[in-house]
């Protein structure tokens, strides 16, 4: 990102519609590239911003702009589903940020031993207190994960080398070792299979008849999801809604069984 960007042009490369694609309706912003901001929107934040960091210059101490070297891309778009590849490369600066207003299904494509992922902390992207605040994800390659709608929650992630892997990379291992560690830590890749709660619920019996494939699994797929998700609400109705398993799950989301992580799979080939 160059330094001529305003902090505003960097809160608007951490969102969704950063990739430029002119006709995106994604769950995040609904009016396309971040030009289509209307000018005296733009003037208002920075002098917003400018205002505050006159009248609070300890909040804006030591930060620093966004660097984002994270990639996602649409893979497919139809019916109010999509799904969204994300690459995370190692050390790869800082997360690209969503809002989850619509479920999401994540398939984690590659994840191997030489890699850990963080969920994004509290606080402003990038500062000292969402950093300190991160917390690993303990995600496994080839499985998915159900994230329920919650408005106003946001979710990113992070990729670092495993402790163990840069503990290697600390010690006295010759260069042959470090750069094998180095090379297994290849960029982990994320699917993402979205849906809003109204899309769904405007199909109570399935999407229109001449759906592709993909799209007719996607709406199975969210409806056994949504369903055991209530039926495990109600079975533990009676235990501590703050407890650290369900801490757990809201960043890392529900494991999905063999079979629905298959299907989830078998979406995205046919997506693609």
């Amino acid at each position: 990102m160059s330094d001529n960007l305003t902090d505003f042009d960097a809160f608007l490369s951490s969102m969704t519609f950063a990739n430029g694609d002119v006709g995106c309706e994604c769950d995040e912003c609904d009016c396309g590239v971040p030009d289509a901001v209307p000018p005296t929107i733009r003037s208002a934040v920075d002098e917003h911003v400018r205002k505050r960091k006159l009248e609070q210059p300890s909040v804006f101490e030591g930060s620093k702009r966004l660097q984002i070297r994270q990639n996602r891309d649409l893979v497919k778009r139809e019916d109010g589903f999509s799904i969204w590849r994300l690459d995370l490369p190692v050390d790869g600066g800082d997360p690209i940020v969503e809002y989850r207003n619509s479920h999401r299904i994540l398939f984690v494509k590659q994840l191997n031993k030489a890699s850990d992922v963080f969920s994004i902390g509290q606080g402003i992207i990038g500062s000292a207190a969402e950093e300190n605040t991160r917390g690993r994800v303990i995600w496994e390659e080839g499985s998915s994960y159900f994230l329920q709608y919650s408005k106003g929650i946001a979710c990113g992630w992070v990729h670092k080398l495993a402790d163990d892997t840069e503990s290697k990379k600390d010690s006295t291992c010759d260069d042959e070792s470090s750069n094998r560690n180095k090379i297994d830590a290849k960029d982990v890749v994320i699917y993402s299979l979205k849906v809003s709660p109204q899309t769904l619920q405007d199909m109570p019996d399935g999407p229109p008849e001449d759906a592709s494939c993909w799209v007719k699994k996607s709406h199975e797929l969210f409806r056994r999801c949504l369903a055991k998700t209530q039926q495990n609400n109600n079975t533990g109705a009676g235990e501590d809604a703050s407890s650290p398993n369900d801490e757990r799950t809201a960043i890392e989301g529900i494991p999905l069984s063999e079979e629905d992580g298959f299907d989830m799979n078998l979406i995205v080939e046919l997506a693609q």
